[in-house]
């Protein structure tokens, strides 16, 4: 070979050489696409805690984390193990409305109700109900709908969601506060005193039809049995129906109680109706663990600070069947998103160049059954609070393509939204806000756990507006999923699903921990924030 020429390749192979040290390892959409497709196989039974299912994929996510490079998440194990109590209602489950004239209203669980005791067994005869509105005290308001009436040993029946507005200074206008969960209703319940809360369900209130409230809550419910949290005796759901029966008796319909309670001056309504509830429950001690793998920083000053990245990897487990199928898969919620968090860790293992903190990931457990796995973790954090720099959280992941931008929940109650947002700008997409506030899905994921610890942190969800496609495309297709297949069995792998926007969020995640991991400074909430950072351990 002549001597020019040999110059020239070698100058070319350098040249190659040096663009691979700078490239990172690509995200693979096939990857993603086949842990989804494996994660939410029959085989998997559903992913449920506690189940057989649950142990095959806890394993399979820890090998996973251990074969693209991260260490066990403690130093010697990638299991976190999460103590929880498993509660199961057993038939026969009742509860029954009486009215004056002495005619009762018996109901069936999993049909016409749902709900579960707080203790093993629980029997309330003839108990008085009290409609509180929507069952919301917030003095900063302000608001009272309790209004100083002693609720000891009554049923409450109350609406979920908030008030309506669409003035954001007014439980945040169109968007779902804290006020408006579920979550809340039962706690401000129970330090009220009241013997149990009834929840009328209303599609458009509560985000999801009544079939998801079946599926969520008529199977095992889990609690960790470290929760002090007071409770009252039972707490369930009614659907609509039931609930414009119970108006009735006393000249109601539930648009005008609806009406009503959206009112400042609303004060609760004794019904006429009384309610009986005998139900009772077999419990078992079970541990489930959230799967921990540890990327070590690179900066010797900085490594003992963390990023953590949180993904639910559980689902329902086999439950009730619809239309034959029993096995409740959860393809996208969120057998997606711990598929995407697997890859995602490959891609920053494998870096040339690895992050100055050290990045946590956390497939955690139990999120179905209201953010068990991650309120435990934020409890025992296996860094410390006040050395977490940051939470990036995902769930569910974008099946569907590329999208021309990307939702990041959170990010403007701290600097995380100066992150995200030049992020963005340099992959040429748009941070759009949440086109669906009514629903507060910032108050139902993971990150919310280790926000109401003091962790500033962005829920990463995809947009709606998909590449080449209609602009009202991506919105009928969420709704779609949330009518016919959100917490239900046909949530099943879809051959047909393009991962192309799951690579293209995790492309967007691995940028934003990366920025994160390798600032000189950690993110810190805004001083109008609702939120503080965790005090010094």
């Amino acid at each position: 070979m002549r001597p020019l020429v040999v110059t020239l390749v070698c100058l070319g192979l350098i040249a190659v050489a040096v663009r691979a040290a700078d490239l990172e390892p690509a995200i693979e959409a096939k990857r993603i696409r086949e842990m989804t497709r494996f994660l939410s196989d029959d085989l998997m039974e559903g992913r449920g805690p506690g189940s057989r299912g649950g142990e095959l994929a806890v394993k399979y996510i820890a090998n996973q984390f251990a074969l693209v490079g991260l260490e066990p998440g403690d130093g010697d194990s990638y299991f976190q193990n999460v103590p929880m109590i498993g509660v199961k209602v057993l038939p026969p489950a009742s509860l029954e409305f009486s009215n004056k004239q002495g005619q009762k209203t018996s109901l069936t669980f999993a049909r016409d109700f749902v709900g579960w005791p707080t203790e093993q067994t629980v029997d309330l005869s003839s108990a008085d109900l009290l409609f509180v509105g929507y069952g919301i005290k917030a003095p900063e308001v302000p608001w009272d709908d309790y209004k100083g009436q002693n609720v000891k040993g009554k049923v409450l029946v109350m609406l979920v969601n908030d008030p309506p507005s669409d003035d954001p200074t007014f439980f945040g206008g169109k968007a779902l506060t804290y006020y408006g969960r579920w979550t809340y209703k039962f706690e401000e319940a129970a330090r009220q005193g009241a013997a149990g809360v009834i929840l009328i369900h209303n599609t458009d209130m509560a985000g999801y039809p009544w079939q998801v409230v079946e599926a969520s809550w008529s199977g095992e419910q889990f609690k960790l049995p470290t929760d002090q949290v007071k409770s009252t005796k039972v707490e369930g759901w009614i659907q609509q129906e039931v609930a414009e029966k119970l108006f009735q008796e006393d000249g109601l319909t539930f648009e005008k109680a609806r009406e009503m309670a959206g009112k400042a001056d609303f004060t609760p309504v004794l019904l006429s109706a009384k309610v009986s509830v005998s139900m009772k429950t077999e419990n078992r001690r079970v541990e489930s663990p959230n799967v921990v793998g540890k990327l070590t920083g690179a900066d010797p000053n900085l490594k003992d600070q963390v990023i953590v990245i949180t993904s639910h990897w559980d689902h329902f487990g086999i439950g009730k069947a619809v239309n034959g199928d029993s096995i409740y898969n959860g393809a996208l919620d969120n057998a997606s998103g711990i598929a995407g968090m697997i890859e995602l860790a490959r891609a920053l293992a494998s870096q040339p160049e690895k992050p100055r903190r050290s990045v946590l990931f956390v497939a955690v457990t139990a999120e179905e059954q209201g953010l068990l796995g991650s309120a435990y973790y934020a409890a025992h954090p296996i860094a410390p609070l006040s050395k977490t720099a940051a939470n990036v959280n995902f769930d569910a992941i974008n099946v569907w393509g590329r999208t021309l931008n990307l939702i990041a929940m959170g990010a403007d109650f701290s600097s995380l939204g100066q992150t995200v947002a030049k992020v963005a700008k340099k992959m040429n997409v748009e941070i759009s806000p949440d086109p669906q506030p009514e629903k507060g899905s910032f108050f139902r994921s993971d990150q919310f756990s280790l926000v109401k610890a003091g962790v500033p942190a962005v829920y990463i969800r995809y947009g709606l507006e998909f590449e080449g496609k209609s602009e009202d495309w991506g919105e009928k297709l969420v709704n779609d999923y949330t009518a016919k297949h959100y917490h239900q069995p046909s949530d099943e792998f879809d051959p047909s699903w393009s991962f192309e926007g799951a690579a293209q969020m995790m492309e967007y995640t691995r940028r934003v921990v990366t920025d994160v991991a390798n600032a000189d400074a950690m993110p810190q909430w805004k001083p109008d924030s609702p939120f503080k950072r965790a005090a010094a351990d």
